[in-house]
């Protein structure tokens, strides 16, 4: 007889779901995706549990008979296995937050076996600054304030006279100690007492798990702001639909496959914030208040010009081919500003526009910088556009260069690395020089078929971004001995040596020597550009 299926909601407290990791009550499908988070997605979540914001509930499912292989993880560290086979349950929907907050919050000094240190450290290191109330990575741990905790202490009762102790030997004023303290109190109460909920789906196969997960995932349609602020700029005199005119920029920008950037709608709306001198990460910032000003249709109109040319630059002068191919969204907001604020600029000034948008990329610069240090960022940028500066790159520690993410494991088009990579290939092809040329969209092409790594992925080295003049399909894989005569076969960093040894040697232990031998010519020609930026050069 199969068993009745039940549903039922729950609350519980965060110490608790970490404890119910610890002991293998939870765990993970196979059939999950990879961990794709970004430090800014990391950030966001432990700030609305801060403020006491939901966080959304976590979907558990106990199935009735079927069983699925396991993932052996999560946030960089190893699963135990459940007492009693019959009493867990899979995450079907949650996966990313339990990882985020699991990984963050759990102890790597004691018995927790990491089995993902690169991810551990990048993703899940995350301190609290005590003095400015921002979570945050520290760039280094040489550069570790005495006030500043990391997350997974805050939950240990015991750590906090340890850190009262560090307080007070790092000569830190009293009021400031039992400031930083009540401080330090508060934050781990709030973490220890927030209640997450969830949804358990005990019994039933597949099939209706995933149904039930996609109705209780559905969403009603909500009002657009945009139109919201067409009504609140109505007047029968005016021609002004700012709705309206989204819409006909999503059109222009089909031209440069920039129609379907992420959040396409909400990014102008940022960037007209910005174009005000409002930073568009400020909340207090809205754009509601921003369309009670007498200037804000000649400012919109005039942002929605820049945008424009920004996208142009992007496309010529840096080959960003697609919206899907930039590596930071907020690049395209400071870019605008920079159309939006010069004219005409100089020739210098869009090298140092070109510099910036290379420094960003490569230096992980929107993601290590707190609210606070983005704002110092975001005040240079301006002070630079109205030539009060002459660097337009902010760096709050100039005697500590910016550094990159190691080489990527796969190419993913939600990776900043990957995305860096794939557009240094095409500028190096290039020689770095601007683009007078239609480029209609970007292919990517791989070396082999059936060469892969163990995540099932091309190694990275066996890219060729190709950026299409035409519309004629680009065949996904090129042959290596297709490259024998072809004169500007260096620039794809395919070496007349490797064309020899593919045409002696097939074998796939062969061509991983190939992929082995570009990936390092690739890599030096990397180092050299990003270190001609003054940024470290991370080849592991």
């Amino acid at each position: 007889m199969n068993k009745k299926l039940t549903i039922e909601p729950k609350v519980r407290r965060l110490v608790n779901w970490i404890e119910s990791i610890n002991k293998g009550s939870i765990q993970v499908p196979q059939f999950q995706r990879d961990y794709v988070w970004d430090l800014n997605a990391i950030k966001d979540l432990f700030d609305s549990i801060k403020l006491g914001y939901p966080i959304g509930s976590i979907l558990l499912w106990k199935p009735e008979n079927e069983t699925f292989d396991r993932s052996n993880e999560i946030g960089g560290y190893s699963i135990k296995e459940p007492k009693d086979s019959s009493e867990y349950w899979y995450i079907l929907d949650g996966f990313q937050r339990l990882s985020t907050l699991y990984g963050c919050l759990t102890d790597p000094n004691k018995d927790n076996q990491i089995v993902d240190l690169s991810l551990r450290n990048k993703k899940f290191n995350i301190f609290y600054d005590l003095m400015t109330e921002e979570f945050l990575i520290p760039r280094s741990e040489s550069m570790i304030e005495p006030y500043q905790v990391p997350l997974y202490s805050l939950i240990d009762t015991k750590a906090a006279f340890s850190f009262q102790t560090n307080l007070i030997k790092n000569n830190i004023t009293e009021e400031n100690v039992e400031l930083y303290m009540e401080r330090y109190a508060d934050l781990g109460s709030s973490l220890i007492d927030y209640e997450v909920p969830s949804i358990t789906i005990d019994g039933g196969h597949i099939k209706e798990a995933v149904d039930i997960f996609s109705r209780v995932n559905s969403k009603g349609t909500e009002i657009s702001p945009d139109w919201m602020i067409s009504a609140l700029t109505y007047s029968k005199d005016s021609d002004f639909r700012l709705g309206s005119l989204i819409d006909e920029l999503l059109l222009d920008l089909e031209e440069y496959n920039f129609h379907d950037i992420s959040n396409g709608r909400d990014l102008i709306l940022k960037c007209i914030t910005h174009s005000f001198g409002k930073a568009y990460f400020d909340q207090s910032n809205r754009i509601e208040q921003l369309a009670l000003r007498p200037d804000f249709i000649e400012v919109t109109r005039k942002t929605i010009s820049s945008i424009k040319k920004a996208v142009e630059f992007l496309n010529k002068e840096l080959l960003v081919l697609n919206g899907k191919q930039l590596p930071y969204v907020p690049q395209l907001i400071f870019i605008t500003d920079f159309f939006n604020t010069l004219d005409t600029p100089s020739t210098k000034q869009i090298n140092d526009l070109k510099r910036w948008f290379w420094v960003t990329t490569y230096s992980n610069y929107f993601t290590i910088y707190t609210i606070s240090k983005q704002r110092e960022a975001y005040k240079q940028f301006r002070d630079y556009l109205n030539s009060e500066t002459d660097e337009i790159v902010f760096n709050d520690k100039p005697e500590l260069s910016f550094k990159t993410a190691e080489f990527p494991i796969k190419i993913n088009a939600g990776s900043v690395r990957s995305n860096a990579l794939i557009l240094f290939l095409l500028n190096y092809f290039n020689d770095f020089q601007s683009n007078n040329e239609e480029f209609t969209n970007l292919s990517l092409s791989y070396l082999f078929s059936d060469i892969k790594n163990d995540k099932r992925a091309f190694y990275p080295a066996s890219v060729i971004p190709i950026a299409n003049r035409t519309k004629k399909r680009i065949p996904k894989f090129i042959k290596l001995d297709e490259f024998d005569g072809f004169e500007k076969s260096d620039k794809f960093f395919v070496s007349e040596e490797m064309i020899v040894k593919y045409q002696l040697d097939t074998s796939d232990e062969s061509k991983k020597e190939i992929l082995e031998m570009r990936q390092r010519l690739i890599q030096k020609a990397e180092r050299d550009f990003v270190e001609s930026l003054g940024i470290e050069y991370d080849g592991s």
